[in-house]
């Protein structure tokens, strides 16, 4: 048979040309599909970050009017957050007019409604806007300008609100918290003017362990000066929290004089009831019953998951409002070594809706406490010394009424 080679060649010719323009079409395709992609994925970060800044503005205004009650103070508190983190590569800025302030109410259903401008204020609501007329202007994307959008606007709104709370001192009452600050076992303080007469004992040591703890310099004070700055903070909310307090250790009797005996867990301080609730009742209780535990020897083990079980109890017991924010302010100076795991006690907790913030003293980075305070969605503070760990009660007490409601 017989092929006419021009038609043969041209024929292939053919093919190829139309190979080369499907292959250049694909790979112009690919380069649009993994621009869009590339900004994409961008504009999923900025909505990110803007969803980041807008919460902490919404909750630093918050703190602030719960701490001043002040509306103007508590719009500035917002802009100043908002401007301490960034979107898309800049700090994010609002305006005092994009803060809106008015009151929460939660619903039987755990949803909560915001109303602007209703009073008591106890809620601030941010509307923080990128582009679209907000003071952040619009994001420039990475290939905008040759896919026809050169810029990324978006939008976020966050509500902060103050929530009634429930709280659970939960304190670490084990023989090491007699000890003195230098982190080193069976170091006593000296001078502790609260000793019982030597004639008791054969040693120093017997006679510190058997006695009251040095008022001033023994880890049970320091906790103690800590525990009143607390409470001292929370005193000036606008609605203070019914305060319980439970103590832990493990059970014991002392050998020596005085020959008390101690339990594992006591409720110190029961959660007060929220008719007629009364803040200064409550801290006059819980004044008394530390100045009791500060006054007689405190000993024992740290059976640390004891005490979250009993706080747990108190916090969803008679007094325990649906509504109400439970917390355990759980504190401890050493290594849980009595009990089941506190890990296993932290489940329960969240199981139960109750968080717990853990502080550490005189203790490297606890993997239990950590896994405690994340189980529950608290925060786990490590402390070295008197002011560290001041500042960790006092930075629980300021964030303790603050909920995100949207």
């Amino acid at each position: 048979m017989y092929r006419n080679p021009s038609k043969s060649g041209r024929s292939s010719d053919q093919k190829k040309g139309a190979a080369h323009v499907l292959i250049t079409g694909m790979l112009f395709a690919f380069l649009i599909v993994a621009a869009m992609s590339v900004d994409y994925a961008y504009m999923q970060l900025v909505r990110t970050e803007l969803r980041t800044a807008t919460d902490a503005a919404a909750k630093a205004g918050t703190e602030a009017l719960v701490r001043f009650q002040d509306g103007n103070q508590a719009k500035a508190a917002a802009v100043a957050y908002a401007a301490k983190n960034k979107v898309g590569g800049q700090p994010f800025a609002i305006s005092t007019s994009d803060v809106k302030l008015g009151k929460v109410t939660g619903q039987t259903n755990g949803s909560w409604t915001f109303v602007e401008n209703a009073t008591p204020f106890n809620a601030c609501r941010v509307n923080a806007k990128v582009g679209n007329g907000g003071v952040t202007s619009a994001i420039p994307t990475f290939f905008g300008s040759a896919l026809g959008r050169s810029t990324f606007s978006t939008s976020q709104q966050a509500t902060a609100g103050e929530q009634e709370v429930e709280i659970c001192l939960c304190l670490d009452r084990s023989g090491s918290m007699m000890f003195d600050m230098t982190g080193t076992d069976w170091s006593y303080p000296s001078g502790n003017t609260l000793l019982y007469p030597s004639g008791y004992y054969d040693n120093w040591t017997d006679r510190n362990y058997s006695s009251p703890p040095h008022p001033t310099n023994s880890r049970w004070a320091v906790a103690m000066s800590s525990v009143n700055t607390f409470l001292n903070t929370v005193g000036a909310f606008n609605f203070p929290p019914r305060t319980a307090v439970v103590t832990w250790s493990s059970a014991s009797t002392l050998s020596d004089y005085p020959y008390y005996s101690y339990t594992i867990d006591d409720v110190n301080v029961a959660l007060p009831a929220y008719s007629g609730f009364s803040w200064s009742a409550n801290r006059t209780s819980i004044n008394n019953a530390l100045s009791t535990l500060t006054s007689r020897p405190i000993v024992g083990g740290t059976n640390c998951s004891a005490g979250i079980d009993e706080a747990v109890s108190v916090l969803t017991g008679t007094n325990s409002r649906a509504l109400s924010k439970k917390i355990i302010i759980l504190l401890t100076d050493g290594q849980w070594n009595q009990g089941r795991d506190p890990q296993l006690a932290a489940q329960d907790a969240a199981t139960a809706g109750v968080t717990i913030h853990c502080i550490s003293m005189i203790t490297s980075t606890q993997a239990t406490l950590t896994q405690v305070a994340s189980t529950t969605g608290g925060s786990y503070y490590t402390t070295s010394n008197a002011t560290q760990l001041q500042q960790a009660f006092t930075d629980i007490a300021k964030n303790l009424p603050i909920v995100l409601t949207d």
